[in-house]
């Protein structure tokens, strides 16, 4: 379960950010994005994308980066996270990478939401960089989709859903309130 500090730190954030993003015109958009992050304001979205090398090795040592698609003014629109949103949107350090038998594999944490690790996973397939996202959900390990963020007026969390893909297949969703 989420604690509960990370949801209202996520609702205060959600709701002031949209009035005060500053363009970070020129942002490299990563090469594959793991799973993302919305909210029930607007469109935009918050991505969180694995850089990766022509062997689809992770590269650096954060090599998770955070971002915005700002879906509102187009669908090439990127921007950094602000410094206030780092606390909920942010990733905790460290991002440790590691070698599997099919490929990469990094381990990180939401600062919202540090006690529900997330692997972000990468393999050849096909001759591309395939990269997926895992974590809990329910009682499964699940490849996580989406985050979907339930948010009211003024700086609160209705709550916050887990949009994934069970080990059968199956679509799985998992609904965190306060």
């Amino acid at each position: 379960m989420f604690p509960q500090s990370g949801l209202g730190s996520l609702a205060a954030v959600a709701l002031t950010t949209v009035a005060t993003l500053a363009s970070a015109a020129g942002a490299p958009l990563p090469s594959q994005s793991a799973f993302f992050l919305s909210r029930s304001e607007n469109r935009n979205q918050v991505h969180y994308a694995l850089r990766l090398d022509e062997d689809c090795r992770p590269v650096g040592t954060r090599p998770v980066q955070v971002y915005w698609r700002m879906l509102e003014r187009g669908t090439s629109e990127v921007e950094e996270l602000l410094g206030v949103e780092q606390p909920v949107y942010g990733l905790e350090d460290p991002q440790p990478v590691e070698a599997t038998a099919e490929g990469w594999r990094v381990r990180v944490r939401l600062r919202a939401f540090p006690s529900r690790p997330i692997d972000i996973t990468t393999a050849r397939v096909g001759g591309n960089c395939q990269v997926q996202a895992w974590t809990k959900l329910g009682n499964s390990v699940c490849r996580l989709e989406h985050v979907f963020v339930k948010t009211s007026w003024p700086f609160s969390v209705d709550f916050v859903r887990l949009d994934g893909v069970g080990p059968e297949g199956q679509p799985v969703q998992e609904l965190i309130r306060e």
